[in-house]
């Protein structure tokens, strides 16, 4: 079964008011060449003691930052919305999340005035909707109007009760309204998972959410799609169950990417109790139906697998990472990425194209640079004049030392000829830190599930987690703005 639950952004001390006018250097949008790499998270916002005890197996990993995604507003692209899971414990998620917001494509970030209530200690109650033990599996959009949307799993402690949260921010990240519930189950035998937002950039007020739902039954599993949708910019939804599947099958890692031409896509990692691949749906009516899969390339089975160790230590790195679109704006090419596995068991970064919103895709290719065992992670965005970037974590720079395991951070761009991998330059954005030292989860170390990646116009920024070395502060997330 699928079924599965789920680096760290140091916030700068500088505090920025939100920027209306576009910052006009050269340096402060990264198009100087070398990668400009900033601290966007650091000791832990979150209440002394808000979560709930230690103890029955369940370990906190205090001032860690995992799982950034990263947003930045369509109309402005210098302003950029991230959201990271803070304090992760072993099992099920975080304490909280916390966002912040640059508004100088990510060259220096600040803290938001408050957070999204998806858990107690990010201020959920029964009041306003937000009242769980842990998030995670945080997204963020960025809505034309300039409206952030975040969304979160919000969780029990023991996991039988799941939510599917969103919350919507007026003025860009800084402030954040009580969220939304656009599905909770309280009886074990379903399971709510991994949810994305996506706003609409050529459809005003438009957004959407997706995710997976769990259904252990009698006859045995099987793990549906679900849309939510909004067409006043966050503020009210609609939920359907919108792709259905055979018993004993499922999907996961749902990402939903509307086109110019009004042609919706959604990724997904697919799984049957014998065979995995990664998939993609249209629909051309606005999510109300969806067609058999247009793209269906093998992938790994059971999402969450251990990374093959470089040191075969005992001590492995978690693998959930799950497959991404992104669409060249105001056409309808499409880049698609997902990890691949060679036949030596390494895993490497997969890459497809479609030229006709979604219809047909080309073959597939290995993309990464990585010299020697797998690349890990990836993530994809597009620029609007077709450049496209893929960012993934590797283990080449390792030593001999089996008790860590150095790790870095790399991108790779393409301009043209991107089906060929010949094509794609690597350079280098961060590291080497120490990968043992990231939280330990009941399937590996979370280096990460996903990270954040988004093109600002002539460049591109991510967010990353990255071990510190610091056991007072042992993972932090960073930003890179890098050229293509």
């Amino acid at each position: 079964m699928i079924r599965r639950s789920k680096v760290l952004l140091s916030v700068a001390a500088v505090a920025l008011t939100c920027a209306v006018a576009q910052p006009a250097t050269a340096e402060s949008d990264g198009s100087s060449g070398k990668p400009t790499v900033r601290q966007v998270s650091g000791i832990s916002p979150l209440p002394a003691g808000c979560g709930f005890a230690e103890g029955d197996g369940y370990v906190l990993n205090p001032n860690t930052e995992v799982l950034p995604a990263l947003a930045t507003d369509p109309n402005r692209p210098w302003h950029l919305v991230t959201v990271y899971q803070q304090d992760r414990w072993n099992r099920y998620g975080s304490n909280g999340a916390v966002t912040a917001v640059s508004d100088d494509y990510g060259r220096t970030w600040r803290q938001s005035t408050d957070l999204p209530a998806f858990s107690r200690c990010n201020g959920g109650t029964a009041a306003n909707g937000g009242d769980y033990d842990v998030t995670t599996d945080n997204w963020v959009t960025v809505t034309p109007s300039g409206t952030a949307v975040s969304a979160s799993l919000s969780m029990s402690r023991a996991g039988d009760v799941t939510a599917i949260l969103v919350s919507r921010s007026g003025d860009g990240g800084v402030t954040w309204d009580a969220p939304v519930t656009l599905g909770r189950d309280d009886d074990p035998r379903f399971f709510n998972d991994r949810p994305t937002v996506t706003a609409d950039p050529y459809r005003p007020g438009v957004v959407y959410a997706v995710w997976d739902r769990v259904d252990v039954n009698d006859q045995g599993w099987v793990q549906p799609v679900y849309l939510a949708k909004s067409t006043d910019d966050g503020r009210t939804w609609t939920t359907a169950k919108a792709y259905d599947l055979p018993n004993n099958s499922g999907v996961i890692g749902t990402q939903l990417v509307p086109l110019a031409d009004g042609t919706l896509l959604i990724a997904m990692h697919h799984e049957t109790d014998t065979e995995a691949s990664t998939q993609v749906i249209r629909s051309t009516d606005g999510g109300r139906t969806w067609s058999a899969p247009t793209l269906n390339a093998p992938a790994p089975m059971a999402v969450g697998p251990r990374i093959p160790d470089p040191d075969n230590s005992g001590d492995p790195i978690r693998n959930a990472s799950l497959p991404l679109l992104s669409a060249q704006p105001g056409t309808n090419v499409v880049n698609a990425v997902w990890q691949s596995e060679a036949a030596d068991g390494t895993y490497h970064v997969a890459y497809a194209r479609s030229t006709d919103s979604g219809r047909t895709w080309s073959a597939p290719v290995d993309i990464d640079k990585t010299p020697v065992g797998s690349a890990a992670v990836p993530v994809v965005a597009t620029a609007p004049n077709g450049t496209v970037a893929v960012t993934y974590y590797d283990f080449r720079n390792n030593t001999a030392d089996p008790a860590t395991l150095p790790t870095d951070v790399w991108a790779v761009t393409c301009a043209s000829a991107c089906t060929r991998p010949g094509s794609w330059r690597e350079q280098h954005l961060d590291g080497p830190f120490d990968a043992r030292m990231v939280p330990l989860t009941s399937v590996g170390r979370l280096v990460g599930d996903y990270t954040g990646l988004v093109s600002t116009g002539r460049t591109f920024t991510a967010t990353y987690g990255v071990a510190t070395g610091d056991p007072a502060n042992p993972v932090d997330v960073h930003s890179a703005i890098f050229s293509g």
